[in-house]
């Protein structure tokens, strides 16, 4: 094979060919990862390489395991994540302690696993995630990382990236989503969750609804898998400055910590996945409070610092003064992005605008047609109580409900005497065009991951933004 055919173009073409066939995400049982088994020993179980650690959950468990290999890293060990999905560019699923993989190492190991794939098709079936998660593992074993972060696609027992042998599972809050697939029941969510746990395994769980902690405890402990409860950390704001958090660990004073110009980032849903990876990272890395004294608080603020300003596009993402590409005039003011499509995420991005002061906001809003459920009533009247205009834009997938479907969905939850209509737009330049009718009002951009790629892929930064440094941390204060 020549050259330019064994390219970082090339091996996109041939991944995409998987992608165009993909089917509607459907129930599966664990015997559905045999296809994914028979690839991993043809290309001598990269699934094996380094200590594992596997995060799994409906909520915050991209974030929580960025945390964790950025806890990795920091404590000087080669590590290797890898999350989904990805916004703007498919190499942010692959990053190689902290950056997103190189153009010809996805491309080498690209080419590897589907020089496989394609020989095997005839009689096994290949998703596009399964391919990426095996391409991770080669990339991944081509580096010689120590440590993998693994966060899981769907469900859990079921995944992909529940083949291998691991040392931590994480289990981020789990909620209602995906319930065509995974169930109808915390419980029957929370069961294909737990099928990354092996027995004996240790387990750290995030906060959990009330009803389903102990159920999860219960089970784990029947299976000899050690718990820890990440809530033990507790993480808060600072009251008396937007910039600082407390943590409180059992037993010890508080520590704060002040990470000066990034107060956006100290939402709740970030300081959960932080208390959750610090949680993890003690089990891994030991505890930071081995010792007595001044010693301890300053590991435990390094710690909390490292994971604070971890930055993941399109979670609850505040960004100022941004330009429009192919557009000349003024910059839009204030841009939330925000790929929340179930009802906690909904919840949480709508509680956090209100924290910002964020309202009269247009929002642009798309979901997939299973996603247009009871569960989803609540969060979105509130979203939509808030805005000042709402734009309809249907994913281009095969699970896109229709324009109007979509614009009937959402035209039933405006409370009554609102003096507004759900606007449908074909596309995301057509929506940054409306939007850019009045810069000066908040934009808001959620419910699909697919159409705030799209959107992100539009936007220039035109100033002062509220991303963090790359050495933001080094320039953070704490004080026991």
């Amino acid at each position: 094979m020549t050259v330019a055919a064994r390219s970082y173009p090339s091996f996109l073409e041939r991944l995409r060919a998987y992608e165009r066939y993909e089917p509607l995400p459907r129930s599966r049982g664990p015997e559905k990862l045999d296809a994914v088994r028979r690839l991993a020993a043809e290309l001598g179980h990269p699934e094996r390489t380094g200590r594992v650690v596997h995060v799994a959950g409906t909520n915050g468990k991209g974030m929580t395991a960025a945390m964790i290999a950025r806890l990795l890293e920091h404590a000087g060990h080669r590590s290797g994540l890898y999350t989904s999905p990805h916004v703007v560019d498919v190499r942010e699923r692959i990053t190689l302690d902290g950056a997103p993989i190189a153009e010809a190492a996805f491309a080498e190991a690209g080419h590897a696993v589907l020089d496989i794939a394609d020989r095997l098709r005839g009689g096994l079936h290949f998703s596009y995630f399964d391919l990426l998660t095996l391409i991770a593992w080669v990339a991944f074993r081509h580096a010689g990382v120590e440590w993998v972060v693994l966060e899981t696609g769907l469900g859990g027992l079921s995944d992909a990236t529940n083949i291998g042998p691991k040392e931590l599972c994480v289990l981020t809050r789990i909620g209602m989503d995906h319930m065509h697939v995974l169930g109808d029941t915390l419980e029957a969510i929370a069961t294909q969750k737990l099928g990354i746990v092996p027995p004996g395994v240790p387990a750290v769980l995030a906060e959990q609804a009330p009803s389903l902690a102990p159920w999860l405890r219960e089970r784990l402990a029947a299976q000899g898998s050690p718990v820890r409860d990440a809530a033990e950390i507790a993480l808060a704001p600072c009251a008396d400055d937007p910039d600082a958090a407390e943590a409180r660990w059992p037993g010890a004073a508080p520590l704060r910590v002040t990470l000066p110009g990034q107060g956006w980032q100290l939402t709740t849903p970030r300081l959960t996945c932080a208390a959750t990876a610090l949680a993890a990272g003690e089990l891994l890395l030991g505890e930071a409070s081995a010792g007595a004294g001044p010693g301890a608080d300053e590991e435990r603020a390094r710690r909390l610092r490292s994971v604070l300003t971890v930055h993941l596009p399109g979670r609850l993402e505040l960004r100022r003064h941004q330009t429009v590409r192919g557009h000349a005039g003024p910059s839009l003011e204030r841009v939330v992005l925000d790929g929340g499509h179930n009802a906690e995420a909904l919840a949480a991005l709508h509680a956090q605008l209100v924290r910002w002061d964020v309202g009269d906001y247009t929002l642009i809003l798309s979901l997939q047609r299973d996603k247009l459920v009871a569960a989803l009533r609540e969060p979105l009247g509130a979203l939509l109580r808030d805005a000042a205009r709402v734009l309809a834009l249907a994913p281009q997938t095969a699970r896109a409900p229709s324009h109007e479907e979509l614009r009937g969905y959402l035209q039933a939850l405006l409370p009554p005497g609102r003096a507004i209509t759900v606007e449908t737009v074909p596309d995301a330049p057509a929506a940054l065009a409306v939007a850019l009718e009045t810069p000066a009002r908040p934009l808001v951009v959620t419910g699909s991951f697919w159409m705030l790629g799209d959107v992100m892929r539009l936007l220039d930064d035109a100033g002062a933004t509220d991303h963090p440094a790359p050495d933001a941390a080094a320039a953070s204060k704490a004080t026991p």
